[in-house]
């Protein structure tokens, strides 16, 4: 239990995590100074804010104290904030010895956003990296790598008047051959449920006609298109017909720049649902090994072998998608580093266009959530020696980091972090975590941004993660949808 008081109390929601960072999990709890407590001030003067944090703990006090002057006087609210969160974490820092975070208190899933925020006001690279390193308590080669990152970024973020008539598209398929071992994403077994199926791709096949329809009545232009899940690929050939035909006739456009399908288990796919892919104009094809060690697939409860990857990937081929992606996870049940170099060996001879490494999470909805007695996760410095096994594969390949985010209770505190080849880069993947297009969800348990081209802020919505529910609410997912691309273009 940590105690709290003062203004510690009023920034409760925005300094918990940063003391779970040190002490995971703990009740944090208000106006309590029997055992450790933290007592949180903070203040202006002037133009200057400052905060200060004590550290009540075995009867020793620790201090710390930061100060700020806000780039802009409306900023003042979110850099009170910064302050809290940098004074707590600096104060648990000294007081324990630890540095549990390489990324500091930027603890949120988009850590991009922040660098280009500063690059839209003109900072140079060599001073956002300081800046981020000394009010962010980033690790310097962290700081390097989202500076990096944002920077390659630049040229694909959308202008103000090009966000007001280009969107992206993602359409959710809830069904998979089975359900992995750390699956928390909506994702049913198609054998268990297919009676399911029809019901929910009448469903679908609706939305995207009306969806697609608005789109082209207001002159809205589908910049990509990514067709994810679960596993699209795990449909019969006629069910994926009919879906990639409603895309052709009702979202994909002459100038749409990008076809994303995740055909992440190599075993749903052969020649007929390649040559299917290949015929409708898929431009990035993913395949998604997770590991290449036939222990681990067993172990995650996946389907396929790693001789099914190899001749999946070697099938694709044969079709010339521009693109291919490769999905790894680091942190993986019984995995250790030398496992993870054996993959990234494998990967390597593959050649990927595209690599994305995923730290493994553990989401309360997963199975492996509940079995953690089982299969005990990676230490932090396992799953660091795993990451650097996978940034050395990346570089022998020649590719590049373009695009990163973040989740809780990573392995190590890490990052999930997309590599590639120069001209192919995933725009959607972009687009999606740098929130500054408008995407629009269709199927399961599909998330829409609405994003305001003049404020950058935007509205988040979501359809049911459940096939049924989404069956039954489909008129209200629709009209949403509907009026919200009404007032885009009214913008």
């Amino acid at each position: 239990m940590i105690g709290l008081s003062g203004a510690a109390i009023d920034f409760i929601g925005t300094i918990q995590d940063i003391i779970w960072l040190f002490y995971p999990g703990a009740a944090l709890i208000p106006e309590d100074k029997n055992s450790t407590y933290i007592h949180l001030e903070l203040g202006q003067q002037g133009v200057e804010l400052w905060a200060e944090a004590q550290l009540y703990q075995s009867g020793a006090a620790t201090a710390r104290r930061e100060t700020a002057i806000p780039l802009m006087a409306e900023e003042a609210p979110n850099e009170f904030k910064r302050l809290a969160r940098l004074v707590v974490y600096r104060v648990l820092q000294a007081r324990t010895g630890q540095t549990p975070s390489p990324w500091g208190i930027m603890t949120g899933i988009r850590p991009t956003k922040v660098v280009h925020r500063l690059m839209d006001g003109g900072w140079a690279v060599d001073k956002l990296r300081d800046y981020l390193v000394e009010k962010y308590a980033l690790r310097p080669d962290k700081a390097t790598l989202i500076t990096d990152i944002a920077h390659w970024q630049r040229p694909f973020l959308l202008s103000r008047e090009q966000a007001r008539h280009l969107v992206a598209v993602y359409i959710g398929i809830p069904f998979c051959p089975s359900r992995c071992l750390y699956c928390s994403f909506p994702s049913y077994s198609i054998k268990r449920h297919r009676n399911m199926v029809e019901p929910f791709m009448k469903s679908l096949l609706k939305e995207i006609k009306l969806v697609g329809e608005s789109l082209q009545a207001h002159g809205l232009k589908v910049q990509t298109i990514y067709l994810g899940g679960g596993t699209p690929t795990s449909l019969n050939l006629d069910q994926l017909r009919c879906l990639l035909e409603a895309v052709q006739s009702y979202l994909k456009q002459p100038d749409t720049r990008e076809f994303t399908v995740e055909g992440g288990r190599p075993d749903t796919l052969n020649q007929d649902v390649l040559g299917l892919l290949a015929q409708y104009g898929v431009t990035r094809l993913s395949i998604n090994p997770q590991s290449m060690n036939q222990q681990t697939l067993e172990t995650i409860g996946r389907a396929h072998t790693v001789e099914d990857v190899y001749r999946a990937v070697e099938l694709a081929r044969q079709f010339n998608f521009p693109t291919l992606n490769m999905d790894l996870i680091i942190g993986l049940p019984g995995e250790t580093p030398r496992d993870v170099s054996q993959t990234v060996a494998r990967i390597v001879k593959l050649k990927p266009e595209n690599l994305t490494v995923h730290a493994l999470a553990l989401k309360r909805a997963s199975d492996l959530k509940q079995r953690l007695d089982q299969f005990p996760p990676a230490t932090a410095d396992e799953a660091v020696a795993m990451w650097q096994e996978t940034a050395q594969g990346a570089r022998k390949l020649e590719l590049h980091p373009y695009y990163m985010y973040r989740q809780k209770q990573m392995v190590g505190n890490l990052e999930n972090i997309g590599y590639t080849l120069p001209g192919h880069e995933c725009i959607y993947n972009i687009q999606m975590i740098e929130e500054r297009q408008t995407i629009i969800g269709l199927g399961v348990g599909a998330g829409s941004k609405w994003v305001n081209p003049d404020t950058w802020n935007l509205i988040n919505e979501y359809n049911a993660k459940e096939p049924r529910q989404y069956m039954e609410r489909l008129a209200e997912y629709i009209g949403r949808k509907l009026k919200h691309i009404d007032d885009l273009k009214k913008l």
